[in-house]
């Protein structure tokens, strides 16, 4: 009868040492993945987060209005679009103005279908800023929703009826289109354009009074 053999020494660490090289290369492999999988759902919230943000940008310019706002003294502002750099406490470009369409069937809500909206960046969040009524004289702080994290700068630019582009706009009268900016943390600059309801011509006094007297 043959005896069974037992492993030796050597064998048992060279068995253990295997074990070991395919447990952390399997520890490693796991960890990639993860990683990848973290870094691609990264990429995939701030592809959507930005696609709101244009899509919302969209729906806001292109119903943008001729509508004056009065400021807490009551006086109405020159332009439709207030704009500036570090307007509305923004650390980079910010701006207000009103736009249509915002939908009160039959008028159920105490408001109108107007509503002053804007964009701005505080603490690095581009957030859009919005008022229930379009006048409020009472300076309080607008509501605001956050849209877009991570922001390093943020610039709007304004084409005329020249077909010229503006750094900023102080016509009595709205753009063709609005060109957006955005720069986030570790990646290019991103440039959109939004059309306006405008033509980017201011109206002469008689055109004014025709149009209040229809």
């Amino acid at each position: 009868m043959m005896r069974q053999r037992g492993f030796t020494l050597l064998e048992v660490m060279v068995a253990l040492g295997i074990l070991a090289f395919v447990i952390l290369a399997t520890h490693q492999i796991l960890d990639s993945t993860l990683k990848a999988k973290e870094a691609s759902e990264d990429v995939i919230g701030e592809l959507e987060s930005l696609q709101t943000t244009f899509r919302l940008m969209d729906q806001d310019f292109n119903q943008m209005t001729k509508r004056e706002v009065r400021n807490e003294s009551g006086d109405s502002n020159e332009s439709y679009i207030i704009h500036g750099r570090y307007e509305m406490n923004s650390q980079y470009d910010g701006i207000v103005f009103v736009r249509d369409g915002w939908t009160n069937p039959i008028s159920l809500l105490p408001r109108s279908e107007l509503q002053a909206v804007g964009y701005r960046v505080v603490d690095d969040n581009l957030e859009r800023i919005y008022r229930i009524y379009v006048d409020e004289l009472d300076g309080s702080e607008p509501r605001s929703q956050i849209v877009l994290k991570n922001v390093e700068d943020l610039k709007f630019e304004f084409l005329d009826d020249k077909q010229k582009w503006q750094e900023d706009w102080k016509k009595k009268a709205l753009p063709l289109a609005v060109a957006v900016t955005l720069q986030l943390k570790d990646a290019d600059p991103i440039r959109r354009l939004f059309l306006t309801p405008g033509d980017g011509k201011e109206q002469s006094a008689n055109e004014q009074n025709s149009g209040d007297r229809s």
